[in-house]
């Protein structure tokens, strides 16, 4: 597979230091500066490839997903997120500027964003690279500055915005208008990456127009400019470049990542040397599966972090006997690697271990079979006690996503997962054409958009089941089918921001979250250091309420 390398360039000098008399002499055997070597056509290159590197602190890892999965209606804290970081979820008065994961983000977009401006500012003057490869690399940049902005503005509300590159120290900044960022900022930078860029990448995982015009897709719903949505991603549907995988649950086999629906994803590796921490979205959505007697932890069901557990909601979101989605996202049936007994009966490697449904099972039938049988009786799972009951054992027991799965993990403790992160799909694009046509009141072709996503989500037989009218159409239906196909994409949090309905489902379908969230809570509390360290703090100030 051919991956991006991301590449940090790091200009230093090495000299050979001797001492003569008293007197240090210095010799230096090499010289590079970023004036020299982003003047060059490969140190421009390794530049933007740079400008790539902080998205990889974001998609896949635990402050990522802290900020766009929990704390909404379809996911709250599973053990260990009520364990380690309950505040994200619960929106408590702890949850603080000083809070690690918002100055995570804060800091490594803010690098990505200094980066690209490096890129766009100095690609113009180097020499030796033809226009088109000029544009193709301002575009790239420019596309992925308007994606940074883009998620800071969601985040955090008025943000420190600059389009020139930081040399040196600066000590003041200002925060701007969440209008201005998007009219001076996201918005032309992603006009100039979909007239800049190329239909295919020379390499995969770059940036191309297809992608570009996803995001503008997603960011003119964002903003409310319904026309201009449904424009782009009709565009992206249109070009036939793109098609659905014909099963839902192929997009999420490890060996099927290279596939036609990926429209652009952060590009992770199996290469130790270059994939870090990799990503680690396998460890925080699934439960602690060796509590089971004839489980032992196993490089295929994965290092249970259990950090995020489906509310009621997303529990009763899908209607198993038509939708495929259900069991194409979530693991429920785990298979004996070990021998054990369970309820009187020895089980065998090979047995049935463990067994989720998602309807009520009488406790005699549970005691009779030889596994755990855990069912659902739509009490609030985090309020359950009875260890064979989905939220169970203390927010233990629940549906596992499989999304993120990686059974080509190195060890049974490795963390590195070296899965894509798929940041764009085509199916995206049908949902936000569907919800930009239906908000400009085009009720058929809403319905037209979504039922292809629905054609696809349905079970052998039940493709007649799966479509929708224009009657069964509202924006609840929507947000609803965004939920069946993009569970744990870190779509949701904006999704509810976006769609006005941030509290009331908060408040109906996040029981830990309704007592304490608030309309400040649309916005993250600003970065205490950020705030800290300018010397002009009376034009920083927090957001309000924190």
């Amino acid at each position: 597979m051919k991956k991006i390398l991301y590449i940090i360039s790091v200009f230093t000098i090495t000299g050979i230091f001797t001492s003569c008399n008293g007197l240090l002499e210095e010799n230096p055997l090499g010289l590079a500066t970023a004036e020299s070597y982003y003047a060059t056509p490969k140190g421009i290159e390794d530049g933007l490839k740079a400008t790539y590197s902080p998205l990889r602190n974001f998609y896949g890892k635990e402050a990522g997903f802290f900020l766009t999965v929990t704390g909404t209606d379809m996911y709250t804290n599973g053990f260990g997120g009520a364990t380690n970081n309950p505040d994200y979820n619960n929106y408590s008065q702890n949850f603080l500027g000083t809070s690690g994961y918002v100055k995570n983000i804060w800091d490594n977009f803010y690098v990505g964003i200094n980066q690209a401006n490096a890129v766009i500012g100095r690609a113009p003057q180097v020499e030796g690279i033809s226009e088109t490869e000029r544009k193709r690399i301002i575009g790239e940049a420019s596309f992925l500055r308007a994606l940074y902005y883009f998620h800071l503005v969601q985040q955090f509300g008025d943000v420190h915005f600059t389009l020139e590159e930081t040399q040196g120290v600066e000590t003041e900044a200002k925060r701007t208008p969440v209008a201005t960022v998007y009219e001076q900022g996201i918005l032309p930078d992603l006009e100039f990456a979909i007239a800049s860029l190329p239909a295919t990448a020379a390499a995969y995982g770059q940036v191309t127009k297809p992608a570009a015009q996803s995001l503008m897709a997603r960011v003119q719903l964002t903003i409310g400019n319904w026309s201009e949505a449904e424009k782009y991603a009709q565009a992206v549907i249109s070009s036939n470049v793109y098609s659905l995988v014909a099963n839902f649950g192929d997009l999420w086999e490890i060996d099927k990542e290279l596939n036609p629906e990926v429209i652009w994803s952060v590009q992770y590796t199996d290469d130790p040397l270059t994939n870090s921490t990799g990503n680690q979205g396998h460890l925080f959505f699934i439960f602690d599966y060796t509590l089971n007697p004839a489980l032992t932890r196993d490089v295929e069901y994965g290092r249970a972090y259990q950090r995020f557990m489906p509310t009621n909601y997303t529990l009763n979101l899908f209607d198993l006997t038509k939708d495929s989605r259900f069991d194409g996202s979530f693991q429920t049936t785990w298979i004996a690697n070990t021998p054990a007994v369970i309820n009187g009966a020895a089980v065998a490697p090979g047995d049935t271990a463990i067994k989720i449904v998602i309807h009520p099972v009488p406790d005699a039938e549970q005691k009779k079979v030889p596994y755990w049988l855990i069912d659902y009786n739509n009490k609030w799972v985090a309020s359950v006690t009875d260890p064979l009951e989905i939220g169970g054992s203390n927010r233990r027991q629940f549906p596992s996503l499989k999304k993120y799965l990686d059974p080509l993990r190195t060890s049974v403790n490795a963390v590195d997962g070296r899965r894509d992160f798929i940041v764009l799909r085509l199916a995206e694009l049908y949902l936000i054409a569907s919800e930009a046509a239906f908000r400009q009141g085009k009720l058929a072709q809403a319905a037209e958009y979504i039922n292809v996503v629905r054609t696809r989500a349905a079970l052998p037989g039940k493709s007649a089941e799966m479509q929708v009218t224009e009657a069964d159409l509202s924006l609840d239906f929507i947000m609803d089918e965004r939920g069946r196909e993009l569970a744990g994409e870190m779509h949701r949090w904006y999704d509810l921001k976006r769609s006005g309905a941030f509290l009331d489902r908060l408040r109906k379908y996040n029981l830990d979250a309704a007592v304490n969230v608030k309309e400040m809570h649309l916005v993250r509390p600003i970065p205490q250091a950020q705030i800290d360290r300018v010397t002009n703090p009376s034009d920083f100030l927090q957001n309000p309420g924190y």
